[in-house]
C-alpha cells in the first residue's frame, strides 16, 4: 500500500491482469481485476495498491496529475524510522515483538 500526497494517479493496463484498488477516506475499499485496456484512477492522497492478478506477465503505464506526486509507502512510513516502538504499538495495535521485528526488517530503530 502506498499513497501519492501530491497527485492523482491514472493506471492503464496494456498486458495481462492487475488487481488494483484503494481505500477512501471513509475506509470503504474499492478494488477490481483490470485487464488490457482497463484504467483505474487513484485519488490524491488515498492508500492504494496494484499487484499482478494473473499467472503471466502484466504491464501497465501510470500517469500522474502532477510532476511531483510524491510517494509514501505505508510499511516504510510505519516501521523504517526512529519513531519510538511504544508509539507505533499504540497506534497500530501490534505488540512489541511484532513492531521490533518489522523495524528490524525495514531498517527502523528504537
Amino acid at each position: 500500500m502506498h499513497t501519492h500526497p501530491g497527485g492523482t494517479e491514472l493506471l492503464l493496463v496494456v498486458q495481462g491482469k492487475i488487481v488494483a484498488g484503494f481505500i477512501d477516506s471513509a475506509n470503504k475499499v474499492y478494488y477490481k481485476t483490470l485487464k488490457r485496456g482497463d484504467i483505474m484512477l487513484f485519488p490524491r492522497g488515498l492508500l492504494h495498491f496494484q499487484i499482478n492478478g494473473g499467472g503471466t506477465t502484466a504491464l501497465a503505464f501510470a500517469s500522474f496529475s502532477s510532476a511531483t506526486p510524491g510517494l509514501q509507502i505505508l510499511d516504510f512510513a510505519l516501521f523504517a524510522n526512529d519513531l519510538p516502538s511504544e508509539l507505533v504499538e499504540k497506534t497500530t495495535f501490534l505488540d512489541d515483538a511484532q513492531v521490533k521485528k518489522l523495524k528490524g526488517v525495514l531498517g527502523g530503530t528504537n
